[in-house]
């Protein structure tokens, strides 16, 4: 399916710009509106983050080449010391919000302890498990959001039990309940949380610190991790929790923490600057644009009957679509009409499940909004009705077969 998806032009594009305009990219000559970014604050292009950037390079070079363990850049103080002035706790900054998870979850969980992971979990929270298992940790998957599942696993037990989950998931755009996962916490001194808010980061709570920490708060056993490449206009990951010693820890001997590359000089200063917008009055306002475009998005298609999976307010939605091939027709359409989306195929989704998963970002007007919910709401409904649809007896042919069997409007 993967050969079909970029013969249809939604995965793995390179897109023709010579220069970054926001809303919009290029791709095989057309200009389309972008739908498929997750800048969500607009930050990515901020000129004060590219300055922030051009000056370290001209400062430290292109990279300094030592890992964090033996010396690393002044920069990274900064940072930390911002980071930990928004989410009001210690931090640790590795290089990916997936290193972060290698990083620290090899650490905290201990040989032996059980580990209960979301089934909608991001794939880089999933790719650490193996090294869990090794270490001699029984893993399971949970049905999404059923904390009563997780609430008898630890009931069962006086051993610890981890429970990993998404702040905000990032298919579907729903969220973790994160009033009643603290209650969890608090019932059952043996659960702890670890949970992943790479998408709820920036856009909303008090410094930008998340939806999970703007929602529910600090709990003595739950440990967050963010990633600074959406929101945050930058690269990186961080753990933050309330525990001194358990961050020191993962800073200490967290594997990539001690063999990994550090951040660019240029990653580090504009970090350094987005945090420093993140602690400024100004974050208000940029979050309350955004928060405008969600209610937009979720308002304008209630008016024209688009199923959403969700009307959660975050800045991410899916509409679930059917088999792969008839995905990519939709999408397809949705090009023609000059939007960019992401399809969403298996193994992304469940067989037969495929869909269009948009978001949404500060760079998109409402009258942009609500033109691609229309071409997308009018593709369904040809799809319903049988129109301007792929033949389905190409289904058991070749990809080739199936790409030439697609009709686009």
């Amino acid at each position: 399916m993967s050969r079909l998806a970029r013969q249809l032009g939604f995965s793995h594009q390179l897109i023709e710009d010579d220069v970054f305009e926001g809303d919009t990219i290029k791709l095989r000559g057309r200009t389309l509106v972008n739908f498929g970014l997750c800048s969500y604050l607009g930050l990515g292009d901020d000129p004060r983050l590219v300055e922030a950037a051009i000056d370290a390079i001209r400062r430290y070079g292109n990279s300094y080449s030592s890992s964090v363990a033996y010396t690393a850049l002044p920069m990274y103080h900064d940072l930390r010391e911002r980071l930990q002035a928004m989410f009001g706790s210690p931090v640790v900054v590795a290089g990916t919000t997936t290193l972060a998870h290698m990083s620290a979850l090899p650490v905290i969980v201990r040989p032996g302890e059980r580990v209960l992971v979301d089934a909608y979990a991001h794939a880089s929270l999933i790719s650490v498990m193996p090294s869990l298992q090794v270490n001699g940790s029984e893993v399971s998957k949970v049905s999404h959001n059923d904390l009563e599942a997780v609430a008898d696993v630890a009931s069962s037990t006086r051993d610890t039990v981890w429970y990993l989950v998404d702040g905000v998931y990032s298919m579907l755009g729903d969220t973790v309940p994160v009033i009643e996962l603290i209650d969890l916490l608090d019932a059952h001194p043996n659960l702890w949380v670890y949970c992943d808010d790479a998408h709820g980061l920036g856009w909303e709570g008090d410094r930008g610190q998340g939806y999970v920490l703007n929602r529910g708060g600090w709990h003595e056993r739950l440990i967050m991790s963010f990633g600074l490449a959406k929101s945050f206009g930058t690269m990186g990951g961080v753990v933050a929790a309330q525990s001194e010693r358990l961050i020191e820890a993962i800073s200490v001997t967290g594997g990539p923490m001690v063999f990994g590359g550090p951040l660019p000089p240029a990653i580090l200063g504009a970090s350094v600057a987005s945090a420093d917008i993140h602690l400024s009055p100004e974050l208000a306002g940029l979050q309350a644009e955004l928060s405008e475009r969600i209610e937009h998005v979720n308002r304008f298609s209630d008016e024209i009957g688009l199923p959403l999976a969700t009307k959660a307010h975050t800045p991410m939605w899916f509409v679930e679509i059917g088999e792969s091939i008839i995905t990519g027709s939709v999408v397809s359409a949705m090009v023609h009409d000059g939007f960019f989306v992401n399809g969403a195929v298996f193994p992304a989704v469940p067989r037969g499940r495929g869909g269009v998963r948009f978001t949404v970002t500060r760079y998109n007007s409402l009258s942009q909004i609500e033109d691609m919910l229309t071409s997308l709401n009018e593709a369904r409904l040809r799809l319903l009705a049988g129109e301007d649809v792929i033949d389905l007896t190409v289904l058991e042919g070749s990809e080739e077969d199936a790409h030439k069997g697609l009709k686009r409007p």
